[in-house]
């Protein structure tokens, strides 16, 4: 019965009453995993940045420089400062060009309004076993109402159909094996979702994206959680998004980050955080994946802890609102440093490095040796490090600011 009014509902969001919405068929549609071969990676353009950080697009570029002989690239954008939809266009595709950048290898897609962390409202793409695509539609707060509207806006321009929820849901929050498995962060759900149980949050995402298996961790980052923290200094990152400690690498591998036991010293966030990720380790280290195999963990460092200090006064209001009770007109926040939150390009992986010159070398050594673990996590594939400083200041990442849309029958059209 449930089965059927998901194939109704695929009808009445859309308009769409595809062969694919009967039982059988819609049985298997699942949420792929992010590590098999995609067709597009998504990435969100902005002019702009955020918090007195450099503008989005400055990282961005350099990823398509990066991921684009790999992976075809979806560049998501919406209007901003004083170009309209077709200056904006051509701007972006003056800037690809002057970057060297295959344009046949890339795709513009238009939204009424632009986006940052394009992971966490979506879209979210679905298989079934005939390879057709389906998204899923999660509600999504934001104060721009909009915001929530942006994986029914790709799923009607992409004419697909969609499996709707009124679960509040943000696509860096959780991480899939395409096998069944999920992984989820128990202060971020009920966070979100404060009338729902566990119970019932966990049928909502096996019913919307065909999981069987759901393993919850505690807690994310404390240096992730918002607002200002004990020490006097804020935080503005995921709020405890799983990507930024804990991926898939297959179906029974995970990367788990891990704090340097002597960060810990004379720093209670980070030991908080180091206490934090031991309680995950311990969590993974007795769970299986659905079909029943234990879970090897390879932990890989978190990036070194970076603060940025700012004055109220030079900030626009959005920025303002993340500070409340200021003690002064300075104010000093997390930014969402780490390796963790890296972008999977098919035989590439992008993530960030903190090493500039004048820094300490020990960022620099630390930025290799998350290199050489993930070299050896993704065997085959090509790891390149890349400035993500301006995304950091927008408490998020590389991953944060992708979406990945897998290989389809569509696509091969």
């Amino acid at each position: 019965m449930r089965n059927w009014f998901n194939c109704i509902l695929f009808a009445v969001t859309t308009g769409l009453l595809l062969s694919s919405c009967n039982l059988s068929v819609r049985d298997i549609f699942v949420i792929p995993s992010e590590f098999e071969e995609q067709e597009y990676i998504w990435l969100s353009w902005n002019e702009t940045g955020f918090l007195g950080g450099e503008p989005y697009y400055t990282t961005v570029l350099e990823v398509i420089k990066e991921i684009h002989p790999f992976v075809k690239v979806k560049i998501f954008y919406g209007p901003q400062l004083s170009y309209n939809k077709e200056q904006l266009k051509s701007r972006i595709y003056n800037v690809l060009v002057g970057s060297k950048i295959d344009t046949s290898r890339i795709e513009l897609f238009y939204n009424e309004i632009k986006y940052g962390a394009i992971q966490d409202p979506g879209p979210f793409f679905l298989r079934n076993k005939k390879g057709e695509l389906a998204v899923a539609d999660f509600g999504f707060q934001h104060p721009d109402k909009r915001a929530e509207a942006i994986d029914r806006n790709v799923a009607k321009q992409m004419g697909l159909p969609i499996i709707s929820s009124t679960l509040i849901s943000e696509g860096g929050a959780w991480q899939t094996n395409g096998e069944g498995t999920m992984l989820l962060v128990e202060s971020v759900e009920l966070d979100r979702n404060k009338s729902m149980t566990k119970g019932q949050i966990e049928e909502e995402y096996k019913r919307v994206l065909g999981v069987t298996k759901i393993i919850w961790l505690k807690s994310g980052l404390k240096d992730e959680e918002w607002g200002k923290l004990d020490n006097g200094i804020y935080g503005i990152g995921t709020g405890g998004h799983i990507d930024e400690f804990c991926r898939f690498v297959n179906t029974n591998t995970v990367l788990l980050a891990e704090v340097n036991a002597m960060d810990t010293i004379g720093d209670e966030i980070a030991k908080e955080s180091f206490l934090r990720l031991e309680e995950s380790y311990q969590i993974l280290k007795q769970s299986s994946t659905a079909d029943g195999k234990s879970l090897e963990i390879i932990r890989l460092p978190t990036g070194p802890m970076m603060t940025k200090k700012v004055n109220l006064t030079s900030l626009n209001k959005e920025e303002q609102s993340w500070f409340e009770n200021p003690s002064s007109d300075s104010v000093e926040f997390y930014l969402a440093t780490g390796y963790m939150n890296f972008v999977i390009a098919n035989g590439i992986i992008v993530t960030a490095k903190f090493w500039k010159e004048g820094l300490p070398n020990e960022f620099n050594e630390r930025d290799e040796m998350a290199k050489q673990i993930l070299e050896k996590a993704f065997t085959g594939r090509k790891v390149v490090q890349v400035d993500c400083m301006p995304l950091h200041h927008d408490g998020a990442g590389l991953h944060c600011h992708s979406r990945n849309e897998p290989k389809s029958v569509r696509a091969k059209r």
